[in-house]
């Protein structure tokens, strides 16, 4: 406590408690009411704010002191809260002992046990005075004497109960069944795992080996002593009826009798019954009041029970049972035994010790119903499951013990499956036996009922029956006593909803008792409900008993309707979460529901319901149809099985099969006990479902027999099961099911405990199951000779494909055996072992392979064993096996017996150099196709040569790679040479590779990688003698050094077939760059050398392979050797890179000296290096010297400013440079010239040059006489700057283009650098831009007479520069063109523009983009024109564009006389529309085009237009596109289109007419005979518009261009529109795309397209074109000789058009689109063909079509092709190279389109190898493709050296999104976005 007052501090507590409290408002309520039961709730209801609720029923209760310390105990114990909350709770306000009674289940509510009470229990209360003893004490022999006494007394009572053994014994053998004690089996005991209550059963679990043990356990089992001397809390858990409650009566029984002889003391208690209990009890008037009392000393006893805890048994059946809540988990108490406590606390206080530690405690409990506190208390848990095989034929035969109808029950039952599987419930069992009883006595046994709701109502027939002395007819005891049955269920249901198991009489109308007890349906006991208070009290027999009435009155009770018959029927899982403890005892509900809409149940029903059987049909059928709805839902694994029974208790065959058709692919159950029955109706359903289903049982407790209900079943094509439980009996009974499941193809017992017994079974079961092709028995408990067992036993299974034998004890010696039998048994494809992993997969086409192997045999007499290895190649691996030297041999003479080899692996051995030695001297005898890998054991450089001599022995070795450091080594091998040799013969044969391109490597070649191998230079000669076939040498992370480099290069022209060297990681230095760059100049096939010298060292040398070998037709000479050299150096440079280093001037100096000798083109890079301004100046004098230069760049490199007026100066030193380009102080690019350069390009961008720097270079550049570019953007020139620059530009020569953009120039300076367009005639264009694109560019021209543009953007023009803009508009000479975008002039603003715009004779296209564009009126827009000083001719408007364009004709007057009547008219007759009208006609009169986009036309605008176009004598172009109008505006326009007789121009193109104003527009086409183009794509036409226009067109003999597409032509429109084509003999361009016109449509056209000389456009895409159509249109189109562009995407015209337009392409074809044709490789091949002799070709779209390899032609490129579109054409990594290859032929190539392929990082690679050759490419689309992290950083050093290159599109690659940020950071052009 703080230095607060009390009364400050209950304050502050106060509003704690208000917010704590708030959050559970409802419980307050209920303690309010239960503390103060007379509270007024009414003024509490109307306070609307809960927190001021809360407030005042708080202080209410804080107005009763006693009552209020009783309540915040309360709030304590129920609430969580923080503890220094809770403790300042109970230190301001205290606790009280004295709190009322809280148990609302109880009826009085006394404070505590009367004294006398006490007393009578022989107990004090307990004294607080320090040292008196809590009871009275008594001597050792008393208490022994009391306790013995009692234990006597406790004997007696249960023998009375169960009666004794000599009883039993005794018993005299009536003519009926026995009872309990005569008759009871013990059930199926299973021991499971106490986590099992803490897991939710519905996820998979793993198994412990502590689990079950799989034995069945008997009671002495149960009590097995435990470790430790606290207490012992078992939990016996089982289904309703699985035989529980009769355990614990054994338990006592057996106890009686002095079996269990460790206790002294049991008790036995039911919850049911403790339900009942009316008031608080202490523990001991549990036992001694409640059980049994002693009869004295009841003191004594107890003290005598605490002493000898552990020999006192409690058991409390029916957990799930209980009523009430549980007390929540808290700390461990010690429980005052006199305390009066609820029956919840004293069991929870027994569990965790609180109460009589060291005792046993035994519950038992429905799965799921298991309460938080037994979570941590409970030390075991065991499974009843019921009835096994043996047990039920037992059952039955004790129940039918000396009658003789004894062996014709057994005889039924074995008979009957479905009756076996019903008795594996012990409750079942039980009825079905007493139904059996009766109907044997009958005689009757032919109408045996077949379901679980049948026998229930069997047996009740058969009670009422037996006591009314007949047997025959039920309708008469129904119809006698329907009324007490639904009272009965009446009972029943109301006990169900309200959670009760036990009634009072009060509770029982007398009919329906009397019925009830007459028959045996209800049982009557006397229950003590209290102290010395006793009651008679009824229940079921059993629980499901109750359950059945409850659903039979649902189904009979004429109150209830079919929805709320719908209401309660659910499906109840088998496990809810087990922390729930929950009470509901619906377990079969359902069931009987489902049983009782059987038609078999139908006439019961009625007689029952006195209703007809239509009404009990229709109840019947909305049972059957909720079920229907629950099959087609997705369930859980419980909830899945529970449905199956409610459906096969259906008997309806209807509904089964539909619930099967339901039924997943995978049936997958989880961790909850699964019994015959179970799996009896799962498999009735399996057996009706359409497919095959997968079954898995995962954690399941599976009893062996239940493998017997899959017998037969011919729809389970896989079964998994994986549970600890299944051990070797499991798979006894497995073995004889799986022979019986015909189509079973998928086994997998993996996780199980099958030893070498179980697996037995199993084996001889496997040589009847021929069907499998797959089985998995990883991590069982099989041994090396089970393992070798079962691989014997597969000789004769010719579909198996896998087996798994994982995780299991085997030896090395069994490995060995393994290979051995792998190595002998040809049908082994892949014998794959790492450490615990075994799998075996044996050839898919085996009963293939041995039948030809057989034929073959009988005609060559071969053995049949080495005709079927040949087929088969072995895939084998040996990883981590813990193999030795000693085995090596072993290994090797094995696969010398199986040599066709696809893969060894024995990495991770221990096999050193001597065993690989062994097995290198067996590689040539074997034929291995992929790759031999003896990585990682403990090899050192002797195996390195061994290996290197093995290689060269094999033939078809491609790759070594060796790290020592790595612990690598492998041998990748070809696939079959003979093979290879033959495709790479078709390949050359269709693709024709061109001399030009780089030499593929040969099958010879080998890529040899040596890394970490400790190599020096001593080491090279012997190394390079192993080496002559090398193509790939990788020698990285040795010790060469700079010598052992140099060395290296006196060696490579040994080298033949080397085409790339690496040296990595070598320590070397300077010496070694000179020294290769002398090799580099010296031999001619060497072309590319990439140094890097920083921290991590690279050095890579591509070569040109110079092997000679033949080439297909053999006849290939050193003459075309040299030839092919030759031709190399020509076509590609030579690329000298050094990276990473200092360069002296010194150094750069001998560089560049050697550099020198180079021939042909050669590339100089430098890149990270750092040079000084000296070294720059040493590199600039030696440029005229390098004759061969074609480009040297600079890349992250400092350039210092004075460095980069040398290079500026450089342009001026050599004439070969044609660009020198410098960004940003770290890149400079030059490139050069072989021949007379024309024009050179200057860039000096982000260079941070002022105006001071300007005066140098200007001074540098000046000289420069041919400068054609000039770029200074990003620079920080600014108004001075710019200024210099403008004063000195004329004498700067520029031709091309300047660049100031972002240089800081405000608007003033933007206004002076306009001018420049008045300055210079030379100047074409000037666009200037502000903030915040600050674009500044100047265009020149060489043409005298050369128009001029003006573009100004975003300059906020005010009113006051509107005047200074015109002026400056009217000073350009030959402007033609003024286009301003953004700059915030408003329409009032460009009213002023045009009437001030006053120029010479010209011609002045206006051009505004402002949003008011698109909120503006026609009618204003137009207004604006009448301010023009010219004559309009032309006005456009487009709305989406914000776009206003006007052309006005200046003829040199000076007056503008339409503005001025404008004003004269405006002010004098105001704003009169008529008027307005006039002035815009008298404007507009000399108008040629009219063009509007996008608008709305109201009745005021189109009459306005038709005023106009009636006025419009000179118009040529109208254009009304996107835009909309009301029917009568359509009318106007039509009227005055029609007058318009001099079109030539009409777009009326996605508009949204009406048909009838479609109609009248086609209407208005009349008299168009000058009509050249007519444009009405998306304008709907019905058949009466297209009558009108095909009328129409006849007379247009000059149309040009005619486009209707997605006009909704079909196949008999298109037949009239081609009749009124044919004279169209000037057609050029014909666009009927996204139409129907489909092959009737097609042939129409194919006869009228050779008619049409000039045709050189058409387009047909998107018109359901088949391959006949298309044949006959490739047949029509090879007689028009001149067109250009051919679009026929989106139909489905196949190869059989591809091949046929291929003979037929027209010569002048520039545009070729195919997309999405499914076209195949044949017939892209064809077009490929034939697009080799189109020379003008400038774009193909072969997307969404099968890409041919070999499509584009190698010999030579497409010249003129601009774009490809290869997008979604399959295109993978082995079409990638040919294809790049072909594509860098094509120079002028821009866009490449190879989105959404299977391109990865090979295809990548090809790919940005060619980049760099590709000069005018601006876009490369790869999205969607499988390119990873290398691809890209390949890709992104392509890119930079691309500078034209504008993007890379990469999205939708595996790319890691950091290395994706990290790659488009450096270069944005590369885009994953």
């Amino acid at each position: 406590m703080d230095s607060l007052s009390m009364q400050e501090d209950g304050e502050s507590l106060h509003h704690h408690l208000v917010g704590l409290l708030s959050e559970d408002f409802e419980w307050l309520i209920s303690k309010a009411k239960f503390y103060l039961p007379g509270l007024d709730l009414a003024p509490v209801e109307k306070v609307p704010d809960l927190n001021q609720k809360v407030d005042l029923l708080l202080r209410h209760l804080r107005s009763h002191g006693s009552i209020w310390r009783s309540f915040i105990d309360c709030v304590c114990m129920e609430h969580t809260m923080p503890l220094y909350l809770e403790t300042m709770f109970l230190s301001v306000w205290g606790t009280s002992s004295e709190a009322p009674n809280q148990n609302n289940y109880l009826q009085n509510s006394e404070d505590t046990l009367a004294k006398s009470q006490l007393l009578h229990s022989g107990l004090k209360r307990p004294s607080t005075e320090k040292g008196s003893s809590p009871c009275r004490k008594w001597s050792k022999q008393q208490q022994l004497e009391s306790a013995r006494s009692y234990e006597r007394l406790l004997r007696v009572c249960l023998q009375q109960r169960y009666g004794s053994a000599q009883t039993r014994a005794a018993m005299p053998r009536q003519g009926r069944p026995f009872s309990f004690s005569q008759t009871y089996v013990e059930p199926v005991i299973r021991r499971g795992k106490v986590a099992w209550l803490k897991e939710n059963p519905e996820k998979p679990q793993g198994d412990a080996p502590e689990g079950d043990d799989g034995a069945n356990l008997k009671v002495q089992d149960l009590f097995k002593s435990h470790s430790g001397t606290g207490t012992k809390v078992t939990v016996m858990l089982g289904k309703p009826g699985a035989g529980k409650s009769m355990l614990m009566h054994r338990i006592c029984q057996k106890w009686a009798d002095g079996e269990l002889d460790q206790f002294s003391k049991v008790f036995y208690f039911e919850f049911r019954q403790l339900n009942l209990m009316k008031q608080e009890l202490t523990f001991l008037q549990l036992l001694f009041e409640l059980y049994l009392s002693p009869e004295d000393e009841p003191g004594a006893i107890f003290h005598h029970l605490q002493e000898n805890a552990h020999q006192v048994l409690l058991v409390f059946d029916g957990l799930d049972e209980f009523l009430f809540p549980w007390p929540n988990k808290g700390p461990k108490v010690d429980l005052d035994p006199t305390q009066p406590v609820t029956v919840s606390t004293l069991f929870s206080s027994l569990c965790n010790g609180s109460l009589l530690p060291g005792c046993w405690v035994v519950t038992t409990s429905r799965p799921g119903k298991i309460p938080a506190f037994l979570l941590t208390t409970a030390t075991s848990v065991f499974e009843v499951w019921g009835f096994d095989w043996l047990q039920i034929e037992k059952y039955v035969s004790n129940f039918f013990h000396g009658l003789p109808c004894q062996d014709m029950a057994l005889t039924q039952l074995r008979d009957n499956a479905r009756l076996q599987s019903l008795c594996s419930v012990p409750a079942l069992c039980c009825i079905i036996c007493i139904c059996l009883y009766h109907l044997l006595l009958q005689g009757n046994t032919m109408n045996f009922p077949t379901t679980v709701t049948q026998f229930y109502m069997q047996m009740l027939h058969t009670f009422v029956s037996r006591k009314q002395g007949a047997c025959g007819d039920k309708g008469t005891w129904l119809s006698k006593n329907s009324q007490a049955v639904l009272g009965l269920g009446e009972l029943a249901l109301m006990g169900l909803k309200t959670k009760r198991v036990v009634f009072y009489p009060s509770d029982i109308p007398e009919q329906v008792l009397a019925f009830a007890a007459t028959y045996n349906l209800l049982s009557s006991f006397r229950v003590k409900t209290g102290i010395s208070q006793q009651e008679t009290c009824y229940a079921f027999v059993h629980l499901s008993l109750q359950e059945f009435f409850a659903a039979l009155y649902l189904m009979v009770n004429p109150t209830t309707d079919e929805t709320e018959l719908r209401r309660h029927f659910f499906l109840k899982s088998k496990w809810s979460l087990r922390t729930e403890a929950k009470t509901e005892l619906l377990d079969q509900f359902h069931t009987f529901l489902s049983g009782f809409s059987s038609q078999t149940c139908q006439a019961f029903l009625s007689q029952l319901s006195q209703q007809d059987e239509a009404w009990v049909g229709t109840k019947q059928a909305a049972i059957r149809q909720v079920l229907q709805r629950l099959a087609a839902r997705s369930l859980t694994g419980p909830k899945m099985i529970e449905l199956c029974h409610c459906v096969v208790e259906t008997q309806d065959l209807e509904l089964v099969k539909q619930a099967s058709k339901h039924l997943p692919f995978s049936l997958d159950f989880h961790n909850f006990p699964l019994t015959h029955t179970d799996l009896a109706a799962l498999t009735s359903l399996i057996n009706h479902a359409p497919t095959s289903v997968h079954l898995v049982f995962s954690g399941c407790s599976l009893e062996p027999r239940c493998l017997d209900a899959l017998a037969d079943c011919e729809k389970i094509e896989s079964l998994s099961v994986r549970s600890r439980k299944c051990r070797d009996a499991f798979a006894e009974a497995l073995s004889r099911t799986l022979p019986t499941m015909g189509n079973l193809k998928k086994l997998e017992l993996t996780g199980n405990n099958i030893s070498v017994w179980g697996i037995d079974h199993l084996v001889q079961a496997f040589t009847d199951c021929l069907q499998l092709e797959e089985i998995n028995l990883q991590d069982n408990r099989l041994n090396d000779p089970a393992c070798l067992r079962v691989i014997k036993s597969l000789h004769n299974m010719h579909r198996l494909q896998k087996i798994d034998l994982s995780r299991n004890s085997v030896s090395v010696q069994t490995v060995l055996a393994l290979v051995k039998k792998a190595v002998s048994y040809p049908q082994i494809t892949t014998l794959e072992i790492r450490q615990a992993q075994i799998i075996i997969h044996f050839s898919e086409s085996l009963g293939k392979a041995l039948e030809m192997s057989r034929l073959q045999k009988e005609k060559k007499n071969e053995p049949q064993d080495k005709m079927v290895t040949q087929d088969r190649k072995l895939i084998f691996r040996l990883q981590k096996c813990g193999l030795a030297i000693h085995h090596a041999k072993e290994i090797a003479e094995m696969l010398k017996h199986r040599p066709f080899l696809e893969e060894v692996d024995l990495s991770g051995n221990r096999l050193e150099d001597e065993g690989c030695q062994k097995l290198a001297e067996i590689l040539p005898d074997l034929q291995i196709t992929k790759q031999f890998n003896i990585s990682d054991n403990g090899l050192s450089k002797t195996s390195v040569y061994c290996l290197l001599t093995a290689a060269n022995a094999c033939k078809n070795v491609m790759e070594l790679d060796i790290s020592l450091k790595n612990k690598t080594a492998i041998l990748k091998f070809a696939e079959d040479q003979e093979k290879a040799q033959t495709q790479s013969r078709t390949t050359v044969s269709v693709t024709q590779p061109s001399k030009n391109s780089p030499k593929l490597p040969s099958l010879s070649a080998r890529m040899i990688r040596l890394r970490h191998c400790g190599f020096h230079s001593k080491d090279l000669e012997k190394l390079c003698g192993e080496l002559s076939n090398c193509s790939h040498l990788d020698l990285s992370n040795n010790c060469l050094g700079s010598k052992g480099i140099e060395k290296l290069t006196h060696l490579l022209p040994g080298l033949r077939s080397l085409q790339l060297l690496t040296l990595n990681e070598n320590r070397t230095s300077l010496e070694a760059v000179f020294c290769l760059a002398s090799t580099f100049s010296n031999l001619e096939w060497i072309y590319e050398v990439d140094i890097s010298l920083g921290r991590q060292q690279s050095i890579h040398v591509k070569c040109f392979g110079r092997a000679r070998e033949q080439s297909t037709t053999g006849h290939w000479t050193k003459q075309n050797t040299q030839q092919e050299s030759l031709e190399r150096i020509a076509h590609f440079p030579k690329r000298f890179c050094l990276r990473e280093c200092q360069m002296e001037p010194p150094d750069l100096k001998k560089l560049l000296q050697i550099l020198k000798t180079c021939h042909g083109c050669l590339e100089i890079k430098f890149s990270h290096v750092i040079m000084s301004d000296e070294s720059i100046e040493e590199l600039l004098n030696h440029l005229p010297q390098l004759h061969s230069l074609n480009l040297l760049q600079f890349s992250q490199t400092n350039l210092s400013q004075k460095s980069t007026f040398l290079l500026a100066s450089a342009v001026n030193l050599c004439k070969q440079i044609q660009k020198v380009e410098v960004r940003s102080q770290e890149f400079a690019c030059l490139n050069f010239t072989p021949g007379r350069r024309k024009g050179v390009s200057c860039g000096f961008t982000g260079h941070c040059i002022s105006q001071v720097d300007m005066k140098q270079l200007y001074w540098t550049l000046g000289q420069c006489k041919d400068l054609s570019h000039l770029d200074l953007s990003r620079n920080l020139l600014g108004d001075e700057g710019l200024k210099y620059l403008l004063e000195h530009l004329p004498q700067m020569n520029l031709s091309g283009s300047l660049n100031l953009s972002h240089n800081d120039i405000s608007w003033e300076g933007a206004m002076r650098f306009i001018t420049a367009l008045s300055a210079w005639r030379q100047v074409h264009e000037v666009s200037v831009s502000l903030d915040p694109e600050q674009r500044f560019l100047i265009q020149f021209t060489e043409h005298p007479e050369a128009r001029k543009t003006l573009r100004l953007t975003r300059f906020s023009f005010q009113q006051e520069h509107i005047a200074k803009l015109a002026t400056l508009v009217g000073q350009v000479p030959k402007l033609t063109d003024l286009i301003l975008t953004d700059n915030t002039i408003s329409l009032e603003g460009l009213q002023l523009l045009l009437n001030l715009v006053k120029m010479p004779s010209a011609i002045l296209r206006i051009s505004v983009e402002e949003p008011w564009v698109a909120k503006t009126s026609v009618t204003s827009l137009l207004e604006a024109g009448i301010h023009t000083s010219g004559n309009i001719t032309k006005i456009s408007i487009s709305r989406q564009e914000l776009l206003l364009q006007i052309e006005e004709v200046f003829s040199g007057e000076t007056e503008n006389s339409g503005a001025t009547t404008f004003r004269f008219t405006q002010d004098d007759l105001g704003a009169s529309q008529t008027f307005v009208i006039r002035w815009v006609v008298e404007k507009y009169i000399r108008l040629q085009e009219l063009s509007w986009s996008q608008v709305h036309l109201c009745d005021t605008s189109t009459q306005l237009l038709k005023t106009l176009l009636l006025s419009l004598l000179e118009l040529k172009k109208f254009r009304l596109t996107d835009s909309s109008m009301s029917p009568v505006g359509m009318c106007q326009v039509a009227s005055g289109l029609s007058h318009c007789h001099t079109v030539e121009e009409l777009d009326l193109s996605n508009n949204e007419f009406s048909v009838e104003g479609t109609r009248v527009l086609m209407g208005a086409l009349e008299g168009k005979c000058q009509l050249k183009n007519l444009n009405l794509r998306s304008l709907q036409l019905d058949e009466m518009a297209l009558d009108v226009l095909s009328q129409r067109l006849q007379r247009m003999p000059l149309l040009q261009r005619l486009d209707l597409s997605n006009s909704g032509l079909s196949s008999i429109s298109c037949s009239c529109l081609s009749d009124s084509l044919r004279n169209a003999t000037n057609l050029e361009d014909l666009h009927l795309s996204h139409n129907k016109i489909e092959d009737a449509g097609v042939q129409c056209l194919a006869a009228i397209l050779p008619r049409l000389p000039q045709l050189r456009k058409i387009d047909l895409s998107w018109n359901g074109i088949s391959p006949e159509g298309g044949r006959r249109l490739a047949e029509a189109l090879a007689l028009c000789h001149r067109v250009e562009e051919l679009h026929l995407g989106a139909n489905a015209m196949g190869d059989l058009m591809a091949m046929e337009l291929a003979q037929n392409l027209p010569r002048h074809l520039k545009v070729l689109y195919l997309c999405f044709n499914q076209i195949g490789p044949e017939g892209t091949l064809s077009l490929g063909q034939a697009l080799a002799k189109c020379h003008c070709i400038e774009e193909i779209s072969l997307a969404g079509n099968i890409f041919a390899e070999g499509f584009l032609p190698l010999s030579k490129g497409l010249l003129k092709l601009r774009k490809i579109n290869l997008t979604s054409c399959k295109i993978n990594d082995l079409m990638a190279k040919s294809l790049a290859s072909s594509l860098v032929l094509c120079h002028d190539l821009e866009e490449i389109l190879l989105a959404w392929n299977s391109l990865g990082n090979e295809g990548a690679t090809e790919l940005a190898h060619v980049l760099p050759q590709m000069n005018q490419l601006k876009k490369l689309d790869l999205e969607g493709n499988q390119i990873g992290s290398l691809g890209a950083q390949l890709l992104a050093k392509g890119l930079a050296e691309g500078p034209g290159i504008q993007v890379i599109s990469m999205w939708k690659n595996p790319v890691p999104e950091d290395i994706a940020q990290f790659l488009q950071g450096q270069d944005p052009r590369l885009n994953f976005s």
